[in-house]
């Protein structure tokens, strides 16, 4: 169960290097094609984070060619994830831990971020088994170490955003997550993080496997959740495959269900993509997606997650598509 506690640090007092701490918020402008995170890696134990800002506005093959690209490593780590500010010009404040922040980013080339997240549902922890229907046999994904400590969480993102001096407003549904624990920078398993989000009446989520060299078919699920109408419900299995430009999503074909027994069936189509590279040992193909769900039209993130070592390891099957 998630606790207001794990909005900040858990490094534990034996904690070696490795020891990681992430914290995105996303925002998008899905009638401008627009899709933004600030994205926080911290290694607590080295003193040091990685923070990422990039608006991705179309699809290319070429992270540089997104709208905005802002990626600084080895910024000195906050003392909290509580409230803080980086040298980047990345500042997070929580209103409320777990539940309501306040997040703003002054960049370079007239822009400028300011906008909150407030949460619509209670944290979705995949390790808790009164949580997840999954945790208690989840199958080892590369991830559990890294994973020890994870929740994804639907809320409302309201505020602006000027990019490059263009003005938009921010108000949509979006879908964050959280890690902690002890990451390693090699050959961590390949995976597939997506939403779809139809307004706060319905949002789905769901984190699986997936073996890219080998199928165009989803593997495995390993979390995630249906909210409908204000209640949460946890999802147990997928099945779906996706079509791809090399690694990055252009189109995806999702059913889900969840513990009702209760599936709905996506559809979805690229409107931008690229690759990004928050975590430098692992390429996110990221695309928003504009998702089909019985008639009802929403938008969202599905991020192919692959570790280099494995695309250089099956880089002719990769290659060839």
């Amino acid at each position: 169960m998630i606790t207001a506690k794990d909005a900040d640090f858990h490094t534990p007092a034996n904690a070696d290097f490795r020891w990681c701490e992430t914290r995105p918020f996303m925002f998008n402008v899905p009638e401008a094609n627009i899709s933004g995170t600030c994205y926080t890696v911290t290694r607590p134990v080295l003193g040091v984070c990685m923070s990422d800002v990039t608006i991705f506005d179309r699809i290319s093959q070429v992270w540089e060619h997104q709208l905005y690209v802002d990626n600084q490593q080895h910024l000195p780590c906050p003392k909290s994830l509580l409230d803080y500010t980086l040298p980047n010009g990345l500042s997070v404040r929580a209103i409320k831990p777990t539940e309501h922040y306040a997040i703003r980013y002054e960049g370079i080339d007239d822009t400028l971020l300011d906008f909150e997240f407030e949460a619509i549902m209670a944290p979705y922890d995949m390790n808790d088994p009164d949580t997840n229907p999954l945790a208690r046999a989840r199958h080892d994904s590369g991830w559990n170490d890294a994973f020890g400590g994870h929740y994804e969480q639907a809320g409302r993102v309201r505020g602006t955003a000027s990019i490059r001096g263009r003005e938009y407003r921010l108000d949509t549904v979006e879908v964050i997550d959280r890690s902690w624990g002890p990451r390693a920078e090699r050959d961590n398993g390949a995976a597939v993080w997506l939403h779809a989000n139809f307004g706060e009446g319905l949002v789905m989520h769901a984190l699986f496997s997936f073996d890219p060299a080998h199928a165009r078919e989803f593997g495995a699920l390993i979390t995630g959740f249906v909210l409908e109408d204000g209640k949460v419900y946890g999802a147990v299995s997928i099945a779906g495959r996706g079509e791809r430009a090399g690694l990055l999503p252009m189109g995806t074909e999702l059913l889900i269900t969840d513990v009702r027994g209760k599936s709905f069936l996506l559809t979805g189509s690229a409107v931008n993509s690229g690759p990004w590279a928050p975590y430098p040992s692992l390429v996110y193909a990221t695309s928003m997606m504009r998702w089909n769900c019985d008639g009802r039209v929403g938008h969202g993130i599905h991020q192919n997650v692959v570790s280099r070592a494995y695309m250089t390891r099956h880089r002719e099957k990769m290659q060839a598509g």
